[in-house]
């Protein structure tokens, strides 16, 4: 049985919300909660030492509501999902592609109306993959899905 992990914690939890909570302005933070990265970290880890453990890396903007406001928040969840693979390995991560169905709204969960179009966020991933293998993306891309959803 294999499993697979799509969610990386409560929304916004690692930087906080996209917006100030009086809603005057967005929010500035773009230093992680050390309590919330390490209980990230933790679970991230735990999980990665579960064979049978896969995890879908989507849905940016649920982790870091408005990531694609501001470079430092873009660094913040490249460092995460680089991390993400090298727990894993890119044989157990696959990038999911739900941006189709409401676009910002499906990158955040609805926790922004803030998110990249389809062509901004497929150059994200490449950037965040940039220094991986040509097999490494192919891995990530399309082939561990493949394997995961049996559709080889």
């Amino acid at each position: 049985l294999k499993v697979c992990r799509d969610r990386g914690g409560p929304p916004g939890a690692i930087l906080g919300n996209d917006l100030l909570d009086d809603g005057s302005g967005i929010n500035p933070n773009d230093i992680p909660d050390e309590d919330e990265l390490k209980a990230w970290r933790e679970g991230m880890t735990a999980m990665a030492a579960l064979p049978n453990a896969y995890v879908k890396l989507s849905m940016l903007g649920y982790a870091v509501p408005g990531w694609m406001r501001t470079p430092e928040r873009q660094s913040v969840v490249k460092s995460l999902v680089r991390e993400t693979v090298e727990l894993f390995g890119a044989g157990r991560c696959m990038v999911a592609w739900n941006w189709h169905v409401n676009a910002a709204v499906s990158d955040a969960d609805s926790h922004s109306q803030v998110g990249p179009d389809a062509i901004e966020l497929l150059d994200m991933m490449l950037w965040f993959f940039d220094g991986y293998s040509d097999e490494e993306k192919e891995r990530l891309f399309s082939g561990t899905a493949k394997e995961f959803y049996r559709l080889d």
